[in-house]
């Protein structure tokens, strides 16, 4: 018997029925099933971003987050199965995608929640942790880190005017804070899916001048300037959105 690992999805027993379906096609959730089953799933795809695939983008969780597997839904749950082909029937190549969700479809949505909650609690941690240090908060929602295993989170008020920070996790790596120091320099360098990847530290003072350390490399603020240090390639690490386990 399947179980899922995300509390998001546990305990649903119509949700639990799809996932130990076979993949005959006929367990499925989509228009007309019941709202406490819909919920949790467009929870999830507007969570992991996914309405951002529609046009025009869906941005307000109240319009999409209802209880009705409506068109908005299917278009979106559509968009998610053809970027990962998942198609019916399973072991036909020429086989067709729709916009149910079935036990596939679920099963890779519960590995991707498991991991974007785990991002988004550490960060929640952090965010606290500097908020009351600093004064700054960062209440503005989490994104994942679209080709990682991390996600990030944008500070909302506090701190200086105009001044923007970000906090960033990786698993395996932790949350880290990039303030208005390197926010711009990390920006121009791709963020955390550039060259320098994810924070391993928060910034420091080493007698000279405010230095910050990245998985492959560093940055450096002296006398105005940011030196950019790039030291390696990607640990290789497992994509985010393509992985099946964790």
């Amino acid at each position: 018997m399947h179980v899922f690992r995300s509390p998001r999805f546990a305990g649903n027993a119509l949700l639990e029925e799809i996932l130990n379906d076979p993949d005959t096609g006929e367990l499925k959730l989509g228009p007309g099933s019941p709202a406490n089953a819909v919920l949790p799933v467009q929870q999830a795809l507007f969570d992991l971003q996914w309405t951002q695939t529609l046009r025009p983008p869906v941005l307000e969780r109240s319009v999409f987050v209802i209880g009705i597997y409506g068109p908005l839904t299917t278009r979106t749950v559509l968009n998610y199965k053809e970027h990962y082909d998942i198609h019916f029937p399973p072991d036909e190549p020429t086989g067709f995608v729709d916009g149910f969700t079935g036990p596939r479809t679920l099963n890779k949505l519960d590995h991707q929640c498991v991991l974007f909650d785990e991002c988004d609690a550490a960060i929640a941690a952090k965010a606290v942790e500097v908020g009351a240090a600093t004064g700054v908060q960062y209440n503005l929602p989490t994104f994942p880190v679209l080709g990682t295993t991390g996600a990030m989170r944008l500070s909302s008020s506090g701190g200086p005017p105009g001044e923007i920070s970000r906090i960033s996790y990786k698993r395996h790596v932790g949350a880290f804070l990039v303030t208005s120091t390197f926010f711009h320099a990390y920006q121009q360098h791709g963020e955390e899916t550039g060259p320098l990847g994810f924070p391993i530290a928060d910034e420091t003072f080493d007698g000279a001048a405010i230095v910050q350390s990245f998985e492959n490399g560093s940055l450096r603020a002296e006398n105005g300037a940011v030196a950019v240090e790039i030291t390696g390639p990607d640990d290789g690490a497992p994509i985010f959105f393509d992985a099946d386990s964790f």
